[in-house]
């Protein structure tokens, strides 16, 4: 039978997208600026830097809406795959791994795994449910992914990973959900 489990992670407005954000305003309308003083200079090519400002104002939208991110999980049976969306526009595979085949993974206190190739960040910069899984994988190495699930994707995740690695704590509330649940149908 197969699993399928999907959840989006709006990334949080750090200081550097304001920064960027403002730097791409403040560089738009110079440019813009620029070419209406050219325009100005020159007027037999004024149609040419109308078009250029107009340009310059496209792109700075384009990378102004750059800067809002959110990421996708999806978890199909041991697979998980991680997309991230680009202004709810553009969406672009981050990685995929496999969770039957991770050597660590849990909440996040501090590095704990060392001698890792590649890191993957795809998670909401809260740092609050900040959570993370090393594995090993066939085109990268060892690659170890920083994420931020939700409470049912760490428990679909926990049935898929070694038996060793396995959390008992989101077993217990598991299983604790299941009595309250065999309880309310009495």
């Amino acid at each position: 039978m197969d699993s399928f489990m999907e959840q989006i992670v709006v990334k949080k407005t750090e200081t550097r997208d304001i920064i960027k954000r403002f730097a791409f305003f403040i560089l738009g309308m110079l440019l813009c600026l620029f070419f209406v003083t050219l325009l100005r200079i020159f007027p037999a090519f004024s149609m040419i830097f109308l078009f250029m400002s107009a340009g310059v104002i496209w792109l700075t939208w384009v990378l102004f809406q750059s800067t809002f991110v959110e990421y996708e999980y999806i978890l199909t049976n041991n697979e998980l795959d991680i997309d991230k969306i680009i202004a709810r526009k553009k969406r672009k595979r981050l990685i995929t791994i496999r969770i039957d085949k991770a050597e660590a993974w849990g909440e996040y206190s501090e590095d704990k795994a060392g001698g890792v190739q590649v890191t993957v960040q795809a998670h909401d910069c809260g740092y609050k449910n900040l959570w993370y899984i090393v594995t090993n994988h066939e085109k990268h190495g060892k690659v170890r992914l920083f994420f931020s699930p939700s409470r049912a994707l760490l428990e679909a995740m926990n049935k898929g990973v070694p038996y060793a690695q396995r959390k008992k704590e989101l077993k217990e509330t598991e299983k604790g959900e299941n009595e309250k649940a065999a309880q309310n149908k009495d």
